[in-house]
């Protein structure tokens, strides 16, 4: 039986990834593959929006949004001494996944971080009885988030790149 999915993609973590690899990727064709054989329901993409968006960004904004993804923004804050940082990302994804699985929107959640700030979400959908898979990176998954997932139910995008490269 196929399964309701929902991907959350932490895009702050995919990008700064993909900034250290030097590569960009075609984002529907990672749906695709994160999709497997589920049932996706939507795909979710969770970024900070500064407050003059650059034309090569609304472009990729509107790309995704013609694509079927819905993007989920917040603003980006500066700070006084001028470094621009996003906030409470982290919290609006976490939110929204245990908000929906409470209402049962889904039957697993497809996370796509390494952020250590997602074990609570982890262990609230397992009590759940939902099921959960993670999609990061090598070197910068959280082990925590591991061991919380469970091996199995960790994948790494490293091992689809040549899949997924622009």
């Amino acid at each position: 039986m196929l399964k309701r999915s929902i991907i959350f993609i932490d895009h702050a973590n995919l990008f700064h990834n993909l900034v250290r690899l030097k590569i960009r990727i075609n984002y529907v064709a990672f749906r695709e593959v994160l999709r497997n054989d589920n049932y996706l329901l939507g795909t979710f993409v969770y970024m900070g929006i500064p407050e003059q968006l650059l034309p090569k960004k609304y472009a990729f904004i509107k790309y995704l949004e013609t694509q079927g993804f819905v993007i989920q923004a917040k603003n980006i804050k500066e700070s006084p001494n001028g470094k621009k940082s996003q906030k409470g990302i982290d919290i609006f994804i976490y939110r929204d996944i245990v908000e929906l699985a409470c209402e049962d929107s889904f039957d697993k959640a497809i996370l796509v971080s390494g952020d250590s700030d997602f074990i609570d979400a982890i262990i609230k959908l397992k009590a759940m009885e939902k099921e959960v898979e993670i999609w990061g990176f090598y070197n910068s998954i959280s082990h925590r988030l591991i061991k919380e997932a469970g091996r199995r139910n960790v994948h790494f995008i490293d091992g689809i790149l040549e899949d997924i490269k622009y």
